[in-house]
């Protein structure tokens, strides 16, 4: 599974400093994980866990032939820097077409990920991402793509998980 390219999806910012220290010679491999499980990068480990259809989140409500997923994500900085982190570096991808991708709708909550946050050496950061998708995806990905300094991309991480 590729990240999908070509698409307005910011990328965190964070990563580009990776090639400051870092070569990029050859292409980095892809990781890939079931939802629960610690996703270790460069600089910081995720977890994407309790992935669940809802009827509703809040205020939110699905549009006709849609249905809202809610999940939560867990980000914790494992580097000696403190980085800015966005609700759109996690991309949610739920098929094959070319529009089957979005990000975490925007928070309406304290819950939910915000539009940025900050992440401080060690420190952890938890939030609820909810995403809309049509009523016949019956998996997710939650996918995260590294860029090096030099506009190359690093390894992708890619997250699952059954609907």
């Amino acid at each position: 599974m590729k990240i999908k390219k070509g698409r307005h999806v910011r990328w965190a910012a964070l990563l580009l400093v990776v090639l400051l220290t870092a070569c990029s010679s050859g292409s980095s491999p892809d990781v890939y994980a079931e939802a629960g499980e610690t996703v270790h990068t460069g600089l910081f480990d995720f977890v994407v866990s309790d992935v669940s259809v809802v009827r509703s989140y809040g205020i939110l409500v699905p549009n006709d032939g849609n249905k809202l997923v809610r999940m939560s994500l867990a980000v914790t900085n494992t580097s000696d820097e403190k980085y800015t982190m966005f609700a759109q570096d996690f991309q949610l991808q739920w098929g094959d077409g070319e529009e089957d991708f979005g990000t975490c709708l925007a928070a309406i909550d304290d819950d939910m990920t915000p539009y940025s946050y900050t992440l401080y050496p060690g420190s952890s950061y938890e939030s609820v991402m909810v995403v809309q998708v049509p009523e016949e995806a019956d998996r997710l990905t939650v996918a995260y793509q590294e860029k090096f300094f030099d506009g190359e991309d690093g390894s992708a991480y890619f997250v699952e998980a059954d609907l």
